[in-house]
């Protein structure tokens, strides 16, 4: 099974949903759509920081994805269903 792996580009915010944008390795952008909860269950396991509080008090959606810029990650799994992991660098 491929697993495109690539660095976090950024992270948006669409409403009900977040997207995050990757460079995968080789060719073209992919997009992780997340529901907000499991998405910001993924930012505090990677950053150890409060998701809640770095969106109310850390300027929002730019300081969230700032966050998780140039970090790798590697992606498994059907669109709306994947796994997403992170690489050591």
């Amino acid at each position: 099974m491929l697993m495109p792996s690539g660095k976090i580009l950024s992270a948006r915010d669409c409403g009900t949903i977040w997207q995050l944008l990757y460079q995968v390795d080789g060719d073209g952008i992919g997009i992780v759509n997340w529901d907000w909860r499991n998405f910001s269950s993924f930012y505090e396991g990677i950053t150890g920081a409060s998701f809640y509080h770095d969106y109310k008090f850390g300027a929002g959606r730019e300081y969230v994805s700032k966050q998780l810029r140039d970090r790798r990650i590697s992606v498994t799994g059907e669109p709306f269903n994947e796994v997403v992991r992170l690489e050591d660098d």
